[in-house]
């Protein structure tokens, strides 16, 4: 065997190892791994406007990285508590009506209802003849509340609070600095490779910032997109708390597929038990016609027209290779790998490419990279 092949072998074997070993630790401290994951796609997103504003000059000075980075944050920050504040009449509005419902008409109509399915049980013996579902639900909880000591009780919820607030410090902290300090960064991944990968290391880690910031703004872009349409067909359809289904909807896009099914489940709870509260002879059928009409035809639209945009434009990959993708992804880890399987694989791809590049399979994989893709702007000083 050549020198030279020998070579290339063991420094493709030993990056394989590299890569092998980051998977393992990022799953040993998946906690951490958490954290910086969210940090680095809302750096992502704010990236864009980071450099925005550091383009914004009064007079002879313009805005600092630190402080750019700071209001990009602090943007995407109001955002989110916008939504949120968006939503939160709705919410009130639905728990002020449920302290008003007539129990005794809601007693009487859902045992009416549990009593049609202990008789579909009883018919094949999937409980006993001389159980019932209330029963067995009363027990369950009842055996699950007697575990609970206020002790307990109360230290979960301080250990919640705790890492609620350590979760979101933590996130927004890594994510400024990562935002802050990209082209540091960059530059200290690219300077811990062996001098021959250093090129490519560096196209690889700025090809992946631009197709995975592209793809997250995408992303975003599809959720407000989804959110408005069944917002207003919602409306328009007359279906109570219309804005809370729609940001559920809109939100549950991050999760392929699944997601939409989800929303459309809890969009269904959601209206049916608010008309239910408001008028008991109301038409349940017709709400939920409505509310699975509106999802339907909003899920179309994203698996036609939106998500094969954002692919064909971001992760420049085939709609049936992002399919498979995701069901490969979501096998191995679940709902977040069907969520983290698409920017996974951008990345896989573009790995691939810079150091297989001449072998057949990944040419093939690869070949709807296209080569503004490969234009690398000079690395920044830091």
């Amino acid at each position: 065997m050549k020198k030279n092949t020998r070579n290339t072998i063991i420094g493709s074997i030993s990056i394989l190892i590299v890569i092998a070993l980051l998977i393992y630790l990022g799953w040993y401290f998946s906690n951490i791994t958490i954290f910086v994951i969210i940090a680095l796609i809302i750096s992502l997103l704010a990236n864009p406007l980071k450099l925005l504003l550091t383009k914004i000059r009064i007079g002879n000075t313009h805005i600092g990285n630190g402080l750019a980075s700071a209001l990009a944050l602090l943007l995407i920050i109001a955002c989110i508590a916008g939504l949120i504040a968006a939503i939160t009449p709705t919410i009130d509005k639905q728990l002020t009506a449920l302290t008003h419902v007539n129990t005794s008409t809601l007693q009487y109509s859902y045992k009416e209802q549990l009593a049609q399915v202990d008789a579909f049980l009883h018919q094949y013996d999937i409980i006993d003849q001389n159980e019932c579902l209330e029963t067995i639900i009363t027990e369950s909880v009842i055996s699950h509340l007697k575990k609970i000591t206020p002790a307990t009780l109360f230290n979960n919820f301080i250990e919640s609070i705790g890492g609620i607030f350590l979760g979101i410090f933590s996130v927004l902290f890594i994510a400024f600095y990562i935002l802050k300090d990209i082209p540091k960064l960059q530059t200290a991944i690219i300077n811990m490779m062996p001098d021959k990968h250093q090129d490519e290391t560096n196209h690889v880690l700025s090809r992946s910032k631009n197709l995975l910031s592209n793809y997250f703004i995408g992303l975003a872009v599809e959720i407000v997109v989804v959110a408005v349409i069944e917002f207003a067909l919602l409306s328009i359809l007359k279906i109570e708390n219309a804005l809370l289904i729609a940001v559920l909807g809109g939100i549950m896009v991050i999760i392929p597929y699944i997601g939409s099914i989800v929303a459309c489940v809890l969009g269904c709870i959601f209206a049916t038990m608010t008309a239910y509260i408001t008028n008991p002879d109301i038409m349940i059928m017709e709400i939920l016609l409505k509310v699975i009409g509106t999802f339907a035809f909003c899920r179309i639209l994203d698996n036609f027209f939106l998500q094969p945009y954002i692919a064909s434009k971001s992760v420049k990959a085939h709609p049936l290779e992002i399919f498979l993708v995701v069901l490969v992804s979501g096998h191995i880890a679940g709902i977040p790998g069907m969520m983290l399987g698409i920017p996974a694989y951008t990345v896989l791809r573009i790995v691939c490419q810079e150091f297989f590049g001449n072998y057949n399979f990944v040419k093939t994989l690869t070949r709807s990279l296209s080569d503004t893709d490969s234009e690398i702007p000079n690395q920044q000083q830091p």
